[in-house]
């Protein structure tokens, strides 16, 4: 029988699996379908800590319900009724700036605030008028040229760069605009406008609006954390999971005998720690970019090439609880985002206990604050008990607390969020290419399409879907897609 090889069992190769299960009745071959995970849990990143009636999020905290696919698949594996949507709070969102401010989305409110000054409120608010750029200049944009050129320079540092530390813990000046923000990119190209095109999003149904939104989709988690979602996926009786099982190198399996042999290649996974292989008739690589690029450098040495070149730093989670006085110190909201000039080495706190319920024991505070990034690698360097004490100094300062944290839990992503550099659509585009020439091997995960937890949702979900079809024979003709029933 073909074998279908899925490496990692974060959520995305868990959604390949998955997708290429349900393809899998369709194919002129059966095959099965193994996960390979190196660590000794299922989830990835999608890490929930549960202690004496805390629950810990180590990674992210939520996502954006706006991806159809995603949903569909949580309603097949009859998860989606765990789904929990964030609390009102979420709407309220705060930057630091000499003090805390709310980021307010009316154009008054947010004046009031005085995040920019005047003359930055009035290049802000002349927008519309700004012309529409050309596509190959966009192509060249980083995030902060983009908001810059749109919103002014104002704008560009005061509230767009410290929302790139919250979502990518990276530099604003030096990730690609089209990789990391392709929605904004869309918004100009299609109405001249970011202004015009959220008024149009807006208008087209109430699936974008409440106050929970983002800039798309609803914040939502699970009852029991985002790790649930890859367990339960992972208890599927369609496919096997293997955890402390780590891939170290994939080798090709010679099987031609002449050039009319139509054989599908075969692959040799070397296993670590153990004196045995795996064999393959499809691969599809779901880990980190920098994993992917090791594990395929014999069989795909240009795609590992450029794989290589995805930056990738570390990121410190640190999570401390409070008893319930320490509430009055906090207004009610998501979080507050911490530029880099106000002299913090936190780039964000979430207030966890406000988002979702029983994150904490009653009446209990439980918060959590981002360090390292590209703007801070060195951050992680620091032991445990060094990282508490530095963000509880910290929060003491930004807050007033004058109480010490009862609960402390701390997490080091070696390898956490990658950076979408201004290189980054020619390397994707490389990738892709070098994939096309390596038949039966395919790549998921966060590194290319997307950092967030249902984005990388999806790209495993079509990422599956592609090696069921190429590995089952199934035609791309109308009909022939599950999607289209």
């Amino acid at each position: 029988m073909k074998r279908l090889v899925i490496i990692g069992a974060g959520i995305s190769g868990l959604c390949a699996a998955h997708e290429a299960a349900r393809y899998r009745s369709k194919a002129a071959d059966e095959f099965e379908i193994l996960v390979l995970e190196a660590s000794s849990k299922v989830g990835g990143k999608a890490r929930t800590v549960k202690r004496d009636g805390w629950l810990i999020e180590a990674g992210p905290t939520g996502y954006l319900d706006n991806e159809p696919e995603f949903n569909k698949l949580l309603e097949q594996n009859g998860i989606l009724h765990e789904k929990v949507q964030a609390n009102d709070a979420a709407a309220r969102r705060y930057l630091l700036h000499s003090r805390l401010r709310e980021i307010k989305t009316h154009p008054l409110a947010f004046a009031r605030s005085r995040i920019i000054g005047p003359i930055g409120m009035l290049r802000m608010m002349a927008e519309p008028f700004v012309p529409r750029a050309k596509p190959e200049r966009v192509a060249l944009e980083s995030i902060w040229d983009f908001a810059s050129r749109r919103l002014g320079v104002a704008a560009a540092n005061k509230l767009i760069a410290p929302m790139v530390l919250g979502v990518f813990a990276g530099d604003a000046r030096q990730l690609s605009v089209s990789a990391s923000f392709p929605n904004l990119v869309a918004l100009e190209r299609d109405y001249g406008s970011l202004t015009r095109g959220m008024i149009a999003s807006r208008r087209k149904g109430p699936s974008n609006q409440g106050p929970r939104s983002g800039l798309s989709g609803k914040l939502v988690s699970f009852r029991r954390g985002l790790q649930s979602v890859a367990v339960a996926l992972a208890e599927s009786d369609k496919f096997t999971v293997r955890c402390d099982t780590k891939v170290q190198k994939i080798e090709a399996i010679t099987t031609a005998h002449g050039s009319n042999d139509r054989r599908p290649p075969r692959y040799r996974l070397l296993i670590d720690g153990i004196d045995s292989s795996i064999e393959a008739n499809a691969v599809v690589a779901a880990g980190e970019a920098c994993a992917n690029a090791h594990t395929v450098e014999k069989v795909a040495p240009e795609v590992a090439m450029a794989l290589s070149e995805v930056t990738t730093p570390p990121v410190v989670v640190v999570a401390l609880g409070f008893r319930p006085q320490a509430a009055l110190n906090f207004p009610t909201g998501f979080g507050v985002l911490i530029p880099r000039d106000q002299g913090y080495r936190t780039l964000g706190c979430i207030w966890d206990s406000q988002l979702f319920p029983e994150r904490s024991p009653k009446d209990h505070v439980l918060l959590r604050a981002m360090l390292g990034g590209s703007v801070d690698p060195d951050v992680a360097d620091l032991d445990d008990d060094s990282l508490v004490e530095l963000v509880s100094d910290e929060l003491a300062r930004i807050f007033g607390l004058t109480s010490l944290p009862i609960l402390s839990e701390v997490t080091k992503w070696p390898f956490a969020i990658p950076q979408y550099d201004l290189g980054h659509p020619l390397r994707v585009a490389r990738i892709e290419a070098a994939l096309e020439r390596t038949p039966g091997l395919f790549l998921a995960g966060n590194g290319l399409h997307g950092v967030a937890f249902s984005k990388s949702a999806v790209t495993g979900i079509d990422q599956g879907r592609r090696a069921a079809r190429w590995l089952g024979g199934i035609p791309n003709a109308p009909g022939t897609d599950p999607k289209e029933r």
